[in-house]
């Protein structure tokens, strides 16, 4: 028959588990002293070198955005100046026509004699555009005035009021004559081809 085993006593055995587990803290320090502070350390060491390096990448990055947004703005700028003058502006030959009919709309509309309207022709070389003016002579009070400014700001011809100029008073200074002198701009690359001005 096989021999019974005494029953564990942890009293008796308490002498070799506090040596067991004193053998075990001082392995865990040695542990930590020789591998997991050296690495803590290092640790320590590679964060500091890594700050200047992640600054400078932050820095460098905010310098990326900026300058990407100034090419996306550039970029939509320039779709915008293409559009201005291709589908907004367009050539002489293409608008000139509309033009016409417009301020024979609104020489209708405000019983201004066509005859009367003087134009003028300007080249602008360094812009590419050719400059096509209008002066309207207009007689009514300021009511008619407004009217008239509302008339040529609501058209979809591309027209601006570039002057308006008091000619005369009659009446007392109800009735007024005035000179408006109206513009459109027309494309025209051909002037920065040949530098004509």
């Amino acid at each position: 028959m096989a021999s019974k085993r005494a029953p564990f006593d942890i009293r008796q055995a308490a002498g070799k588990i506090a040596a067991g587990l004193g053998i075990l803290i001082v392995l865990n320090v040695i542990a930590w002293v020789a591998v997991v502070r050296p690495r803590i350390s290092e640790l320590e060491t590679l964060r500091e070198q890594s700050q200047p390096r992640l600054e400078a990448l932050r820095t460098r990055n905010a310098e990326v955005e900026v300058r990407e947004q100034y090419q996306a703005t550039l970029a939509q700028t320039t779709a915008d100046l293409l559009n201005l003058r291709v589908d907004v502006l367009s050539t002489r030959q293409r608008r000139l026509v509309w033009v016409q009919q417009e301020l024979e709309n609104l020489a209708g509309q405000f019983n201004i004699d066509h005859d009367s309207v003087d134009t003028q022709t300007e080249y602008l070389a360094g812009e590419g555009l050719e400059r096509f003016a209008m002066v309207v002579p207009l007689q009514g009070g300021y009511a008619n005035l407004r009217h008239f400014i509302q008339a040529v700001e609501s058209s979809d011809k591309f027209l601006v009021i570039e002057r308006v100029a008091l000619d005369g008073a009659k009446d007392g200074g109800v009735l007024l004559q005035m000179n408006i002198t109206l513009a459109t701009y027309f494309d025209a690359p051909w002037l920065l081809e040949d530098g004509r001005s």
